[in-house]
């Protein structure tokens, strides 16, 4: 029973007694006063009693009640202890909780990096494929270059067979030629030395009995005896035959039985047709 039921059950029981109290005295106007008060002796003995055996009671009550009270004063005790070890508790598991928040958006930060580090290298590998792929057709064309080269060397190969054949033909006719040569004691010059280079030059000056000079020398390859042609423009003037040459300078006479018209300075001397 509470604090609370107790003391209503007191106030209960004194108002009963209040209440028979004035039944009595209601009771008393209508009864012998002698027998009454006789009666009401008795009962206040008997209510005196009653009062002392509630008197007893309630100071057992209150003994209870103390006791109870320091009971629940020690489980008041124990509960602000128990309150204020949550509190702490509540305290760390908060610091925690913000410790593992703070961890958690670090990680997340860095598994976001890392999802942008996996994009660029997924966009990376992307171009080394191409790349990769190009690389695969540079190295069919280079293949197929090698191949085209290899077949190239091969037919090289033969081609200078052919032509070391050729020369040992060649050297042996020309072994054969020089002996021929030497037999009838002529030399290579000899029979090439009436032929003139393939040049072309200009009339510097006219001279008297058909002698003109020419811008052409022995360093152009030109000798005595060639004969050349003479143009002006497109049209053919006549011959000439070299009769001196110097460095960069020759004299030609006209052949008279070739001359169309007189030989001009800037007309051109040529062995090239």
């Amino acid at each position: 029973m509470s604090l609370m039921g107790k003391i209503f059950t007191l106030l209960i029981f004194f108002m009963s007694i209040c209440f028979l109290v004035i039944s009595v005295m209601v009771g008393a106007s209508h009864r012998n006063w002698k027998d009454i008060a006789s009666q009401m002796q008795a009962d206040a003995k008997a209510a005196q009693n009653r009062v002392n055996e509630a008197k007893t009671n309630t100071d057992e009550k209150l003994k209870l009640l103390s006791a109870e009270r320091v009971s629940r004063a020690m489980q008041l005790g124990q509960l602000e202890s128990q309150l204020k070890r949550a509190r702490e508790d509540f305290i760390t598991k908060e610091a925690q909780y913000r410790k593992s928040t703070e961890i958690s958006q670090a990680r997340l930060a860095e598994l976001e990096q890392v999802n942008n580090r996996i994009k660029q290298q997924d966009s990376e590998i992307e171009a080394l494929k191409q790349n990769n792929s190009k690389l695969v057709d540079d190295v069919a064309l280079q293949y197929s270059l090698v191949r085209t080269l290899t077949s190239q060397t091969y037919e090289l190969k033969n081609q200078i067979e052919l032509l070391e054949e050729k020369e040992g033909d060649i050297v042996a006719k020309l072994a054969q030629a020089d002996r021929v040569l030497k037999a009838n004691s002529l030399t290579p010059a000899s029979l090439t030395s009436h032929i003139p280079p393939k040049v072309d030059g200009v009339v510097l000056r006219i001279g008297g009995d058909g002698y003109f000079a020419v811008k052409l020398g022995s360093d152009d390859g030109v000798r005595v005896d060639h004969v050349m042609d003479i143009y002006r423009q497109d049209r053919f003037i006549g011959k000439g035959t070299v009769v001196t040459t110097k460095e960069d300078l020759c004299v030609l006479k006209v052949v008279k039985d070739y001359m169309k018209d007189s030989v001009r300075e800037g007309d051109h001397v040529t062995s090239k047709l």
